[in-house]
């Protein structure tokens, strides 16, 4: 039995992960002066998180005539702040495993009022529980690109408590977010699945040689008078992560458990997922994150048509990343 914690707006919000969506989830939580824990185990990490957040918190709680919160930053999962938190949210690597022991050691180490909230897109909370006990306090929280981004999307891990997602609820308006919840467990959420059948199709365009990231851009902008592209924002989440999500959704399909990590049997990787992985995340070029993706760094992205120059690779240093 879920009962709500003491004072959400003194406690802090913890975040697992300060990579591209955790330092910015750390962003949005301390903006109206909330005090957030960042935790992540890498130290450079956390310090290119610190640069990151120095800026957009300012540039944020000016925008929005708010007072920043204090942002607390770790390298220990027992540091005591952490154990004071009123929510955490895990922001870790689309790594199935990785999630399920985090789950684990958070739930044996936080109080049960503590809500434990996954920002996954590719995992539904309900995968992560095998090694929670309380799980009436577990759910998934999808934020997109935060603070630009209001929406967020809510999913029962299937013993989540009501009470817990009308409390959550209510504390996001308060902060003007939009929360969504999601009326079915479903893997991939509801935006996700959405883009995901636009993301597939432009990778498939694109390994094919049909068009280049920006003139696939060009063309969803001018259509749509939407500020990005689906080639931009793959960069932005990050297209180690497209690559990871795109395995488990059509391990998903298959009726196959994990990261689709046995799509290698019988030669199952779809082409255009072969090429993303191979031309872009196995050379280091994930998107924002790294300086160079598909559009990032310069247009890259795509097969070449003939008559075009051949670039130069570059080896990008991702540690801390």
């Amino acid at each position: 039995m879920w009962t709500p914690p003491t004072d959400a707006h003194s406690k802090p919000v913890t975040i697992i992960g300060a990579g591209v969506l955790g330092r910015r989830l750390a962003t949005l939580w301390s903006s109206t002066g909330r005090p957030v824990n960042l935790y992540d185990p890498s130290l450079p990490a956390l310090e290119s998180a610190t640069a990151y957040i120095a800026d957009a918190l300012s540039t944020y709680c000016s925008e929005q005539g708010t007072h920043p919160g204090h942002v607390h930053f770790t390298t220990s999962l027992h540091d005591p702040s952490i154990a004071n938190s009123w929510m955490v949210i895990e922001a870790a690597p689309e790594d199935l495993d990785l999630k399920i022991s985090i789950f684990g050691r958070l739930d044996r180490m936080l109080p049960k009022s503590t809500i434990i909230a996954t920002n996954s897109a590719s995992f539904r909370s309900g995968e992560l529980v095998s090694e929670v006990r309380n799980r009436s306090r577990v759910l998934n929280t999808l934020y997109y690109i935060p603070p630009r981004n209001r929406c967020v999307e809510m999913m029962s891990c299937g013993y989540t408590s009501p009470e817990l997602i009308a409390f959550l609820r209510a504390q996001m308006e308060e902060m003007g977010m939009l929360p969504m919840v999601v009326g079915n467990e479903s893997t991939g959420l509801i935006f996700p699945r959405i883009f995901g059948a636009l993301k597939r199709e432009t990778l498939k365009v694109l390994s094919s040689g049909v068009a280049t990231p920006a003139e696939i851009d060009t063309l969803f902008t001018d259509f749509f008078g939407a500020k990005k592209g689906p080639c931009a924002m793959m960069d932005a989440v990050g297209l180690d992560t497209v690559a990871k999500t795109e395995r488990h959704f059509l391990a998903e399909e298959r009726g196959e458990e994990g990261e689709g990590l046995g799509l290698e049997l019988e030669g199952r990787v779809p082409e255009y997922l072969a090429w993303l992985e191979e031309e872009f995340v196995e050379r280091g070029r994930v998107g924002e994150k790294s300086g160079e993706g598909l559009l990032v760094g310069g247009e890259r992205g795509g097969k070449h048509k003939p008559g075009e120059g051949v670039w130069q690779e570059h080896a990008v240093d991702l540690s801390g990343l």
